[in-house]
């Protein structure tokens, strides 16, 4: 009797090992897809929703108000970044001032400023902004170690620039003041994203 119970344990085991190759190699390629779309997910981040108002009181919605365009925020987390923020912004609005496909934004964060100083950094701020300037400032006052994240915070002082798509999700960024180098780049990758 001990022999016909160990006849079909021995064959399940052949069985089984002529199966565990081509069921390893199903569970290698699920648990590869599985990380391909989580690194896709963590490489290509969505910007969190902002609800806020320009320096000209018109109101901003993103990412809603970026679908069928291309979005380019330039973020600045100290007031030491502030100065090549506004050169960014300069660049910006020379070539999409008026551009119906592209909306910019300088946005510096002030959520950690303590919300009774806010309205007076917030007025000092827009004065230094040309009348020109005010539809595209878009002060941060939430979220900011959301925006940290994904911005890549890492030198307190330098601007972070993130190129986003009509959907709101992250697609290129750099950090620093602007050269022609990353200029050239952010032009070209927007270019690539542009609805046509």
């Amino acid at each position: 009797m001990l022999e016909i119970a160990t006849v079909p344990l021995r064959q399940r085991l052949k069985q089984m090992r002529l199966l565990s190759p081509a069921l390893g190699l199903s569970l290698l390629c699920a648990g590869l897809l599985s990380a391909a779309a989580h690194a896709s997910a963590a490489t290509n981040p969505r910007i969190p929703a902002i609800h806020g108002t320009t320096f000209s009181d018109a109101k901003v919605d993103l990412p809603e108000d970026l679908h069928g365009k291309v979005g380019i925020l330039v973020l600045g987390f100290s007031q030491g970044s502030r100065d090549a923020v506004t050169v960014w912004g300069k660049k910006l609005a020379a070539d999409y001032y008026d551009s119906p496909g592209v909306l910019y934004y300088e946005m510096p964060c002030l959520a950690s400023v303590p919300k009774f100083m806010r309205g007076f950094v917030e007025g000092r701020i827009k004065a230094s902004v040309s009348d020109r300037g005010r539809p595209h400032f878009l002060p941060l006052t939430e979220d900011e170690p959301s925006w940290r994240a994904l911005a890549r915070y890492n030198v307190p002082d330098d601007p972070y620039i993130l190129l986003v798509d009509g959907a709101g999700i992250v697609r290129w960024q750099t950090q620093g003041p602007p050269t022609d180098a990353t200029y050239a780049a952010l032009k070209q990758q927007l270019a690539a994203l542009r609805p046509h």
